[in-house]
């Protein structure tokens, strides 16, 4: 499954990419325009993100081709179903679905630029040991995964990794302490997601119940990190990096926070995607000048910019799956099981995302078709959309083919298989500990 943002599937990026590159790129600036002005047509975004997913439907790996085949075959056949029934097809929205969630990734990735100064600052000095380290370093790789998305894992992996293979520990600790970053940032695929498929949710409900699940699961890891390694965690040997490297999540959190309280109709995610490529680009010109800026900038969108071909590919099919569900839901309203969104069934909804994960279905395809089905019914917006969240952060985790678990095992030399088993304790606790936050978010909006 794609990681908490990244989906992690896709070969490194090559000059030959220049094409979907431009693509992407041309599909941020076209989204940001509509939100924007809307008079811009919204079209031209959604073209230039089908042609760039074309374009790099040859980069993808045979498995997440097939993922990506199958959520689009679902979606069209649900979707000629209705149409079979004299009903209107909203192409529309089929096609541009998915769109602000990738006009966000599209401009998150650009932090990249700031973050590779800031992320590797560290890689020279000594590695400190103990359980003090391991703490610090599971910090680490969550406050900045909460911005840059997988680039983090991958930076402290390696670190890590040194000369050797990650050991069992150091993928567990790495793995949960990233995956945690998904339960309310919202530079993160599964918030996007969420935000993206479900109106009406109360963001800052959303991130406060995400924030302290997140401490939940900070203690969890530790714990357990404890009890599975014993006294050899006090020879762990933690990733060095400086504390005063954290600005620009500050910096980027109080403007989009400032954004959002001036233009309160501006959706977050447009306001994400405007703010994090301007915060990059003005961070690389006080260091290298604007010409060198521009330069950089230019080189990333053609080389690296297509390093998203996985979560591309995987969202806009997501995009025609959720609309055909959503149009055969409406259309056959008895297909859809009739019941409440209460505390009980949120968290019977995200045991059963997170079994799937690990059983190696994508929490995409869970997620999307649980808002399909329990739409209808009208249920808290802020609660569905915290069990997809949780579902996308704790379904990282244990799930065999999340991007998070397909870095660790090749770093660590192991088949993404072991990590469900490895995180079955985690994963249950997680379950047990969201359930105690749905919880409370019904009796704080009761």
């Amino acid at each position: 499954m794609a990681e908490p943002g990244s989906s992690g599937l896709a070969a490194a990026p090559t000059r030959r990419d220049a094409f979907p590159g431009l693509m992407i790129g041309a599909m941020l600036v076209a989204s940001i325009a509509h939100g924007l002005a809307p008079a811009f047509p919204r079209e031209a975004g959604v073209l230039a993100a089908w042609i760039a997913g074309c374009a790099v439907w040859g980069r993808l790996p045979r498995r997440a081709r097939i993922q990506t085949g199958l959520m689009l075959g679902i979606g069209l056949a649900c979707i000629a179903l209705v149409a079979a029934r004299g009903l209107d097809v909203e192409w529309s929205d089929v096609a541009g679905r998915s769109l602000p969630i990738l006009t966000l990734l599209a401009g998150v990735a650009f932090l990249r630029l700031v973050y590779r100064a800031e992320v590797g600052g560290g890689a020279g000095a000594a590695a400190p040991r103990g359980i003090g380290p391991y703490v610090r370093t599971m910090l680490g790789v969550h406050l900045f995964g909460a911005v840059i998305n997988i680039s983090a894992l991958v930076v402290f992996a390696d670190r890590l990794a040194r000369t050797a293979l990650l050991s069992r520990r150091e993928m567990a600790m790495l793995g949960r302490s990233y995956s945690m970053v998904a339960f309310y940032s919202p530079f993160i695929g599964g918030v996007a997601l969420a935000l993206g498929l479900v109106p009406g949710v109360r963001f800052p409900a959303l991130v406060l119940g995400g924030v302290a699940l997140a401490c939940v699961g900070f203690l969890v890891a530790v714990v357990l990190g404890r009890l599975e390694e014993g006294e050899a965690i006090t020879e762990f040997q933690g990733y060095p990096f400086r504390l005063e490297s954290l600005w620009p999540p500050v910096v980027l959190v109080g403007a989009v926070a400032a954004v959002h309280w001036i233009w309160p109709s501006l959706p977050v995610l447009l306001v994400v995607a405007l703010i994090a490529p301007l915060l990059a680009v003005t961070a690389l010109a006080t260091r290298v000048g604007v010409a060198g800026a521009a330069r950089v900038v230019a080189r990333f969108a053609v080389t690296e910019l297509p390093g998203m071909s996985g979560e591309l590919s995987l969202f806009l099919a997501a995009g025609v799956l959720g609309a055909g569900l959503n149009g055969l839901v409406s259309a056959h309203p008895s297909m859809a099981p009739a019941f409440a969104l209460t505390t009980a069934t949120a968290t019977m909804a995200l045991a059963g995302i997170v079994v799937l994960a690990m059983a190696g279905v994508h929490p995409l395809v869970s997620v999307t078709t649980l808002v399909a089905v329990a739409l209808p019914a009208s249920p808290d917006p802020t609660l569905l959309a915290a069990v997809c969240i949780t579902g996308w952060g704790i379904g990282s985790a244990a799930g065999p083919y999340s991007g998070i678990n397909l870095v660790l095992a090749a770093r660590g030399g192991v088949s993404s298989w072991v990590f469900p088993r490895w995180n079955a304790v985690y994963s249950g606790i997680m379950v047990l500990a969201a359930c105690l936050v749905f919880a409370g978010h019904g009796a704080l909006a009761r």
